[in-house]
């Protein structure tokens, strides 16, 4: 079943497959332009519904942009140990790409890395600087002009 509220509201909770890269599907997310900031639980439910419906069980790597991200977009701990739970348990996560890592978001991977042994944990990748750099690093990664350019452009 899709989610409804993205089927109102395109992007509502900003979960966009944009390429691929080595077999796996890349899906984009960034958290400054998401409209859902529930975390009563329905947050958590949408993005293991996005992941269930449209990762279709093949690889894929969650490419999370963190540019424009403002107080409003922190999550509280117990929803980043809930999406760390979901993410560590879906074998297809191959990797988590961070583009544009803010302060916040490293602290709370680091804080996770403290406290939880879960091996996607060692699968976390930053990309940052400027659009030049970022065009290098994800070219080493093996993705192409194309993905690179649309990532690129989503700041």
């Amino acid at each position: 079943m899709p989610c409804q509220k993205c089927l109102q509201k395109p992007g509502y909770h900003s979960f966009v497959k944009f390429g691929a890269v080595k077999g796996c599907n890349l899906f984009y997310t960034a958290p400054a332009k998401t409209d859902d900031f529930n975390e009563d639980g329905t947050k958590l439910a949408s993005i293991k519904l996005h992941v269930s419906e449209e990762c279709s069980g093949s690889p894929w790597i969650w490419v999370v942009d963190c540019a424009e991200m403002g107080l409003a977009h922190y999550t509280e701990f117990s929803f980043n140990f809930g999406l760390l739970g979901l993410l560590a348990a879906d074998p297809t996560l191959t990797a988590i790409w961070i583009v544009r890592p803010n302060m916040w978001m490293r602290g709370v991977i680091s804080v996770l890395q403290t406290v939880s042994w879960a091996p996607i944990l060692t699968k976390i990748t930053y990309f940052e600087g400027s659009n030049v750099e970022l065009d290098t690093q994800l070219a080493a990664v093996g993705l192409d002009s194309g993905g690179r350019q649309w990532l690129i452009g989503q700041a």
